[in-house]
């Protein structure tokens, strides 16, 4: 299982200091319970069980639930996260 550690210690990109501490905030937020709509998470539609998290403009944190809670999956750039889902997103007939 990841961890938000592993997850930012990884990170191929240079991410600021004052985005590193939003998004350990956001993760302790989550273990303590906290839901995620009140710390400004939003479901993804297209992809069932992933929620995203804006860490200032150009980055987004996110996550997958599960049934023990949420697991932290990756933190990308806005335009990385918007192939990824564009690449992913199902066909309308």
């Amino acid at each position: 299982m990841n961890t938000i550690e592993h997850i930012l210690a990884n990170c191929p990109h240079q991410v600021s200091p004052c985005h590193l501490c939003k998004a350990i905030e956001i993760d302790q937020a989550l273990q303590a319970g906290i839901p995620f709509t009140a710390l400004g998470g939003k479901r993804v539609r297209c992809r069932n069980g992933l929620v995203r998290f804006k860490l200032g403009c150009d980055w987004r944190l996110l996550y997958m639930t599960s049934v023990y809670g949420y697991s932290p999956q990756s933190l990308v750039s806005r335009q990385c996260f918007e192939r990824e889902l564009k690449r992913r997103r199902a066909l309308k007939p």
